[in-house]
């Protein structure tokens, strides 16, 4: 017994449980089916040379998000060695800084540079850009007159840093007089 109610203690019928609103679906035709169906196979197939493609030329992340990914092609031996760039600007007051390499920085990513980092060790005046983006991003903030290019390295045992580790300049970039243009 439930509260009185006699409709309450009534089981239904089978068969005549209550639809809900709406309009009752409908079930799609062939032609629908096979137009889905044909779109998520293009789909496939250019993710699918967008992976082959590009590695037969280059090795490039270019066509990213459609590129090799190449960055995870390969694993770290576990008691081998972890490298890091970064890179730290030198103040007019003479502090050192570190730019953080993101879209809440500079808004350069730590992979463009990890990705162009060859070319910038054989020219670092390319990274008057990375002085451009802090000198516009923090406008306040003491102008940077060089910037350096590091690496740290570190030494692993076991897959965890054994505490070793290694710092070495990659190439320094002096911003000129009055900043960069």
């Amino acid at each position: 017994m439930s509260n009185g109610d006699p409709r309450a203690a009534t089981p239904r019928p089978p068969g005549t449980e209550p639809t809900p609103p709406g309009p009752t679906p409908r079930r799609l035709g062939t032609t629908a089916r096979t137009w889905r169906l044909g779109v998520a196979g293009a789909a496939l197939v250019v993710l699918l040379v967008a992976q082959l493609v590009p590695t037969s030329w280059k090795n490039t992340n270019d066509w990213f998000p459609l590129g090799s990914l190449s960055q995870y092609a390969f694993a770290t031996n576990p008691n081998g060695t972890v490298r890091s760039t970064f890179i730290t600007g030198t103040t007019a007051d003479g502090d050192e800084v570190k730019i953080w390499l993101d879209q809440m920085g500079i808004g350069v990513g730590h992979a463009e540079i990890e990705g162009q980092l060859q070319r910038i060790v054989d020219d670092p005046e390319l990274l008057a850009g990375v002085a451009r983006a802090y000198a516009w991003r923090y406008p306040n903030r003491p102008p940077l007159v060089k910037l350096t290019l590091k690496r740290t390295t570190k030494q692993l045992h076991d897959g965890r840093p054994t505490g070793e580790e290694t710092v070495e300049v990659l190439g320094v970039y002096q911003v000129p007089a009055g900043g960069v243009k």
